[in-house]
């Protein structure tokens, strides 16, 4: 084991590489002249689990941006970690390629064919189908998780005490919806 130790760290030395995760100080100035750069607290969306996360960001002249996120070490929940999906929530906002505006079907399922629609337009289109199916009360699911548990609560279950909606759907803590 030391020999093979020793090796390693011959080749790293030879090929400067470094094989041992460290990272040195960085002074905030080097990065972006003028920038700010801080940790703020947040929770993951991605999953019912709601992880406590860090997000590293950058600020000047009353712009913020997200670099990275880390799971928070002080999180008695996930301790520290959070999964990859966590961690690539930074593309989930500044993805050239991620989705924008709502898109309208126009061609048969599984075709892939669609257009851009307006916000209005994409409301408007699915409440027109559901006028057309008439559907009652009962056929509705409302599919809810962690987020419309710990977020909209208030005003999730008046909605589906309003609508008559009975049948709800979500992850595990589902449980926290009726808690009160």
């Amino acid at each position: 084991a030391a020999g093979l130790v020793m090796g390693l760290g011959y080749f790293a030395s030879k090929y400067n590489f470094n094989i041992f995760v460290t990272r040195d100080a960085v002074n905030d100035e080097e990065l972006q002249p003028g920038w700010q750069y801080s940790y703020v607290p947040s929770i993951c969306a991605f999953c019912s689990s709601t992880c406590d996360i860090l997000v590293e960001t950058e600020y000047k002249n009353g712009y913020m941006k997200a670099l990275e996120i880390d799971g928070n070490p002080l999180s008695p929940l996930n301790e520290g970690k959070v999964c990859p999906r966590g961690r690539a929530g930074i593309f989930r906002t500044y993805n050239v390629d991620r989705l924008k505006t709502p898109l309208i079907r126009t061609g048969p399922k599984g075709t892939w064919s669609f257009r851009e629609a307006t916000w209005e337009e994409a409301i408007n289109y699915i409440m027109q189908n559901i006028k057309q199916l008439n559907p009652q009360p009962y056929e509705f699911l409302l599919i809810g998780g962690g987020i419309p548990c710990a977020n909209y609560k208030p005003y999730f279950i008046p909605f589906t005490l309003g609508t008559q909606i009975p049948n709800i759907n979500g992850t595990p803590m589902q449980t926290c919806l009726f808690s009160d």
